[in-house]
């Protein structure tokens, strides 16, 4: 068995391939039937965000593996093969290791070091969990990264004035306007970005915000802990467009909530608006930005801004980088060990049937001794046992590390006769 990670991400590609392979809530659902179904995955866990849409698992071969997931995302998504093939980004074995590390940390992030992808990826986790998609291996994987990211932030400061793809949207619009005081906003959406975005904007002085959602409460709960925010009906939200100078939206719709002929019946010419579009699948319907007066930028725009604020973060990513390689090595020495581990618990299991076997008919040739020398003898037998098996075990464990477990664990289980032993085990618990 091998760990991979098959996916598309905003390194490799564009936001129009992006959404084409991302996945809703209920797509989720319906991704794990399938892979729990394939003869080639044996865990895995999905994780879609607005920058990526990726795939961990441990596979029963990595070729197979690999063309197994990529074929998934052809079929899923009803994509053809040549639209997608040349975007898929693959690690495999340590690699797949680091990147998985690394990119809970936010070292794969849009934004070097943004908060928001630890939550993401223990979400993505209990979630495949929750559908039985994962087991020993990614749990223990998983279980790693997370407590790994968070010693991270605690001990560097990648995390340090944090930046996230909300800010750098507000950012931008700043650069664009220079002074945002006297400015009008519409938010569409309620989410944990739009939330980081309207304390931005209030950050910078908008007085004026405007905020819509399918949803009407939780505009309204939203409205009342911001005062600067006055909430729209969604159906309206076409005609606050040429009332207001900037538009920022990002909801999970899986379809554009801002469409061209629509957009177009509301707009007048003359009027300056600009328009950032954070969501995944996009918001916006691409037409708009050929509205003369009208700027939209998209994700992959904030790029450019997000490189202006990696520099000061860099010396922090490589102190990263140093925490990573350490709990990387201890996850690949504990997953090299696998196929020593239960040879190594059945050597332990005999040496205990044995020692108690011994001891019990010890203790009835010694009934003229007293408790206290029972004790001492029966002490002396226990520590005995524990040294004899002490270095098959180490020795075991070493092999595991240099990749040699599924060898010696075979080599030891005839040594020790610990096959013998386990089917013995099992015939008593089953007479039991």
């Amino acid at each position: 068995m091998e760990i991979v990670v098959v996916g598309i991400n905003h390194k490799n590609s564009p936001i129009e391939i992006r959404e084409k392979v991302s996945f809703s809530k209920s797509d989720l659902e319906k991704a794990y039937a399938v892979i729990k179904k394939s003869e080639h995955v044996k865990e895995a866990v999905i994780l879609s965000t607005c920058n990526r849409s990726e795939i961990t698992a441990v596979v029963t071969d990595v070729n197979e593996g690999i063309q197994y997931l990529k074929d998934f995302y052809f079929d899923f998504f009803h994509v053809e093969k040549n639209v997608l093939d040349m975007y898929f980004f693959v690690k495999y074995s340590d690699q797949a290791v680091k990147h998985v590390f690394q990119l809970a940390a936010g070292l794969e992030s849009l934004v070097l070091g943004e908060d928001q992808i630890l939550g993401q990826v223990r979400n993505a986790h209990e979630y495949a969990l929750e559908k039985g998609c994962t087991s020993k291996i990614l749990n223990k994987l998983y279980r790693e990264v997370i407590t790994t990211a968070k010693r991270i932030k605690r001990e560097t400061s990648i995390s340090q004035n944090s930046l996230s793809i909300s800010s750098i949207a507000v950012k931008l619009i700043e650069d664009i306007f220079d002074d945002l005081k006297d400015k009008k906003v519409l938010v569409i959406g309620v989410g944990k970005m739009s939330r980081i975005a309207i304390e931005n904007l209030i950050y910078k002085g908008v007085k004026e915000i405007y905020v819509t959602n399918r949803t009407v409460g939780h505009a309204v709960d939203l409205s009342e802990r911001y005062r600067e925010i006055r909430v729209v009906e969604f159906k309206e939200r076409y005609s606050m467009i040429s009332k207001v100078d900037i538009i920022i939206t990002s909801t999970s719709a899986p379809h554009y909530i801002l469409k061209n002929e629509e957009f177009k019946k509301n707009f007048y010419n003359g009027h300056r608006l600009c328009i950032v579009d954070i969501a995944m699948p996009r918001d916006v319907d691409p037409q708009i930005k050929n509205i003369e007066g009208i700027s939209v930028y998209e994700l992959d725009e904030l790029k450019k801004v997000s490189l202006e604020n990696m520099e000061s973060r860099l010396k922090a990513a490589q102190d990263a980088i140093k925490i990573i390689i350490e709990e990387c090595i201890q996850f690949e020495n504990w997953y090299n060990c696998i196929p020593v581990f239960p040879v190594i618990e059945e050597i332990q299991e005999q040496s205990f049937y044995i020692l108690e076997s011994e001891i019990e008919s010890l203790m009835k040739r010694l009934d003229k001794a007293s408790q206290k020398d029972k004790e001492l003898i029966e002490l002396v037998m226990r520590s005995m046992a524990k040294k004899l098996i002490k270095r098959p075990i180490l020795n075991l464990k070493r092999a595991g590390e240099d990749r040699k477990g599924k060898l010696y664990a075979k080599i030891a289980s005839e040594l020790f006769g610990a096959n013998i032993y386990s089917c013995r085990k099992k015939g008593r618990q089953q007479n039991a």
